[in-house]
């Protein structure tokens, strides 16, 4: 079985390959003062996956896409500005919560955040639907919540779609406050029936990464506990 590999490159940042294909999922790569990868390290790219249009998020979604020609999956709002700055209409594909489609190999499901999607195009702003994403690649999973906030729904997420990987947000972006805090996102995972979580969504050295792990310890749970797979940057992962 081929089994998938993630790259971390900080923050929610983070690219998947299976066989031969490559995908890049919320790529801020060229802003961060901790990125060691850049736009320009992606020649051979098939999917660019957007949860939400924020500065940590959107970021280098377009000369990503533009350089490579890969296929942006991502919310209306989003679509509809990356189509304003000059990509391809066919180049873009808009999906809401609940949509399930296969490509190349791997499958995808769309699932919601509770979060909001709120940037800044051209001279106006734009807001949009969140969205969190479960891929599934042959006999290995990964779900990505993206950016949400606490809600039970969450649950049922990883019930019905089972993966084996879920990649969920511990902490905030610079300069802004947690949307699912550590203690939040401990308490998410007690809930899980999950081999593995990936802690997201923190600066690379801060405290928040630690508090979430003092958190999910501090649970009580029996040995059945996800286990916690903290990823540097620069880290690579077989799911």
């Amino acid at each position: 079985m081929t089994r998938p590999i993630l790259e971390y490159y900080g923050l929610s940042s983070f690219s998947v390959e299976y066989g031969d294909v490559r995908i890049l999922v919320d790529p801020w790569l060229d802003g961060p003062e901790w990125s060691t990868a850049s736009v320009d390290d992606f020649d051979d790219l098939d999917y660019v996956f957007v949860t939400h249009g924020a500065y940590d998020h959107l970021a280098d979604a377009y000369p990503v896409a533009e350089r490579t020609g890969a296929q942006v999956v991502t919310e209306p709002a989003v679509a509809d500005h990356l189509v304003a700055e000059g990509l391809p209409p066919g180049q873009v594909r808009r999906v809401i919560w609940g949509n399930a489609f296969t490509e190349n190999g791997f499958s995808v499901r769309v699932l919601e955040t509770r979060h909001l999607s709120y940037f800044e195009s051209g001279d106006r702003r734009l807001s949009g639907m969140p969205l969190g994403f479960h891929f599934e690649f042959g006999g290995a999973s990964l779900y990505y919540v993206g950016d949400t906030s606490l809600f039970s729904d969450l649950e049922l997420f990883v019930r019905l779609n089972d993966p084996d990987v879920v990649l969920l947000p511990v902490g905030s972006a610079p300069g802004d406050l947690a949307p699912l805090p550590p203690r939040d996102a401990a308490e998410v995972v007690s809930w899980l029936d999950v081999e593995t979580v990936v802690p997201v969504h923190y600066v690379p050295g801060s405290n928040e990464v630690r508090e979430f792990e003092a958190n999910v310890a501090a649970t009580g749970r029996a040995d059945d506990s996800p286990n916690v797979e903290v990823l540097n940057v620069g880290d690579r992962y077989r799911i």
